[in-house]
């Protein structure tokens, strides 16, 4: 049997780098920074998902940890905001998504006070309900036939 060494290295080399790529892919999608929880009521929750994104003026503040029903059959959507970002008591929040096809998220406008924020597990009042392209299109269509 002939021994071949630069084999022995070669795989050793790309199970090493392999394993990297593996810790790397699990630290960037673990939560490391610590966050607060907040909540707003909709009527329609648009396809919003668990893991879906919290964005503030187009920047991740945060992801949605829950939707669920609560007992007036509101689709109560539960979200975790970075402890460092402070969400102003008067803001807005709707559901948006990247493109026509594109992915949901949680889109929140501030507005108010920006010194009065809300506080742990708190909810947003202000919501605008979730619009789809059917929604639109037949207020178009109601618009033009008056």
């Amino acid at each position: 049997m002939k021994k071949n060494y630069l084999e022995s290295i070669l795989g050793f080399m790309t199970l090493l780098l392999a394993l990297t790529f593996l810790f790397k892919f699990i630290d960037v999608n673990t939560e490391n920074n610590n966050t607060y929880e907040l909540s707003a009521k909709f009527l329609k929750a648009g396809g919003v998902v668990i893991g879906n994104d919290v964005k503030m003026r187009g920047v991740k503040i945060g992801v949605v940890k829950n939707v669920a029903l609560d007992q007036d059959y509101f689709a109560v959507v539960d979200f975790s905001i970075y402890e460092d970002i402070n969400v102003p008591r008067g803001s807005i929040v709707k559901i948006a998504s990247d493109g026509i096809l594109g992915n949901k998220y949680l889109s929140i406008m501030p507005d108010g006070d920006l010194d009065d924020t809300l506080e742990v597990k708190e909810e947003i009042k202000n919501v605008e309900d979730y619009e789809s392209i059917e929604d639109q299109v037949s207020k178009i269509i109601f618009l033009a036939t008056q």
